[in-house]
C-alpha cells in the first residue's frame, strides 16, 4: 500500500516518486583507504553484520556469475533479487544487473564506484538505473523512494563500518 498522503504534500510527493523513476545516484565520503572500502562493500556474507538494508547477501564474486541478496523494502516487505555481475574492476567499480520476470517487465542495474580521494579517503558512489513496463506502477507506489533511502542507509552504515573496523585495526597494529 502507497504511503498515506495528505493534501499539502500529495504533489510534492508524486513529483518526488517521479522523479526516481529512471534510478538515481548515492554518495559518501569515507574516512578509510580504497583498499578498506573495497574488502568491506565486496565482503557480502558479512552485508548481515552490518548492511541496515541489504540484509543478506550471496554471490560468486565474477564476471557473469550470481549474487543474491534480501532487501528490506520496509511497508513493502522484504524481496530477493537475484542479479548477473556485468563489471568486476578492483578496488574501483563493479556492477550487476537483474530482472523481475522478464527484462521488458523491469531490470534494474546498479553501479558501485570507489574514488581514492587520498591516501585514507575514498568517495563511495552507487548508481542505480531503472528499466520496463512496470517502472511507473513501482515509481507511484513509492518503492523507489523506499529504495533510494536503502541506499542512502547502506552508505551511512558501510562510513561507520569502514571508519570503526579501520580504526581498529589501526589499534591492533600500534
Amino acid at each position: 500500500m502507497p504511503w498515506p498522503l495528505t493534501k499539502m504534500s500529495k504533489t510534492t510527493v508524486w513529483r518526488q516518486r517521479l522523479a526516481l523513476m529512471p534510478g538515481w545516484s548515492t554518495e559518501i565520503v569515507i574516512d578509510a583507504p580504497r583498499s578498506h572500502v573495497w574488502e568491506q562493500v565486496t565482503n557480502f556474507r558479512a552485508y548481515a553484520d552490518w548492511n541496515p538494508f541489504v540484509i543478506e547477501a550471496q554471490a560468486d564474486f565474477e564476471i557473469g556469475k550470481t549474487i543474491r541478496f534480501l532487501e528490506d523494502l520496509k511497508q513493502f516487505e522484504q524481496h530477493w533479487i537475484e542479479a548477473t555481475f556485468l563489471t568486476i574492476e578492483p578496488p574501483h567499480s563493479f556492477a550487476w544487473q537483474g530482472h523481475f520476470a522478464a527484462p521488458y517487465l523491469f531490470t534494474v542495474r546498479h553501479r558501485f564506484e570507489l574514488t581514492a580521494l587520498g591516501e585514507h579517503q575514498t568517495r563511495f558512489r552507487q548508481t542505480h538505473q531503472n528499466s520496463g513496463l512496470l517502472v511507473p506502477f513501482l515509481a507511484l507506489q513509492g518503492i523507489y523512494s523506499v529504495s533510494h533511502q536503502g541506499y542512502l542507509d547502506f552508505d551511512q552504515a558501510l562510513k561507520t563500518r569502514c571508519e570503526t573496523v579501520g580504526s581498529q585495526m589501526e589499534v591492533d597494529h600500534a
